[in-house]
């Protein structure tokens, strides 16, 4: 069972909360808010400043559902520029996303930064050099989560042994601040552990980010989904700032 906050079902809007104090959590490390360079399509807000609590990075597959997801955490927070416009999503079986792309949102009173990346491992157009760096700037261990992004009921091949490419490729045990995030929730039929069960490589994924997993519909416009997410960041200490202290939904 995914919903294990306790969130009423609510779909009322939540980004207008108080900022929390400044310098809690790993936000006061100045390397969250490293400048990026001109090869990123970077889309800063006004008030993207040291008060950044941290990064929140999307990572997987072509087709998995990242900037789908990206869009439902969007629009779960107050969106700090070209309020309306998201991440660009849409069903295709090449990139859609060829760059880093971030946008500053706040949820309940905390900022945070949301990085969509490319497919680092899409074989018929490799992504320049360039992105790895990019995302790497963003992903540093301490400062940011990852969510790895994972469809129900189409893990393939390729995706066997994803988690350890993509620590080769950015240079660090991410799992330690992985969650492995399955879209596609509304297609699931039965319980989501007894589909990973069943599945060795998927379960090996998930074991070794230390069974931390989520699920998202991004049909649905429920917030509580999102909210129970960074929930279950403050549980697993990435957000030293409780969420749900300053948020009524919770």
């Amino acid at each position: 069972n995914t919903n294990q906050s306790g969130a009423r079902n609510h779909s009322t809007s939540i980004s207008e909360q108080t900022d929390p104090p400044r310098g809690k959590g790993p936000g006061r490390n100045k390397g969250v808010l490293q400048k990026t360079t001109s090869n990123s399509e970077t889309e800063r807000g006004s008030d993207a400043k040291e008060d950044i609590i941290f990064n929140i990075i999307l990572l997987g597959q072509t087709g998995t559902g990242k900037s789908a997801t990206a869009n439902t955490i969007l629009a779960a927070g107050k969106h700090h520029k070209d309020k309306g416009q998201g991440f660009e999503a849409k069903p295709s079986s090449i990139p859609i996303t060829t760059k880093c792309k971030d946008k500053i949102i706040k949820i309940c009173g905390t900022k945070v930064r949301l990085v969509d990346t490319p497919d680092f491992f899409y074989e018929d157009k490799p992504i320049e050099e360039a992105q790895v760096e990019e995302c790497k700037r963003y992903c540093q261990e301490g400062q940011c989560v990852v969510l790895l992004v994972i469809q129900l009921g189409r893990f393939t091949d390729g995706e066997m042994g994803i988690l350890e490419k993509l620590e080769d490729k950015l240079g660090w045990k991410i799992r330690k601040n992985t969650i492995v995030l399955f879209t596609h929730g509304d297609d699931l039929k039965g319980k989501v552990d007894q589909f990973i069960g069943n599945r060795s490589s998927l379960k090996h994924i998930v074991e070794s980010c230390n069974n931390r997993y989520h699920v998202f519909n991004n049909n649905s416009k429920d917030t509580k989904q999102v909210l129970e997410l960074f929930e279950k960041f403050h549980e697993e200490s990435f957000l030293n700032s409780k969420p749900h202290s300053q948020c009524p939904l919770f």
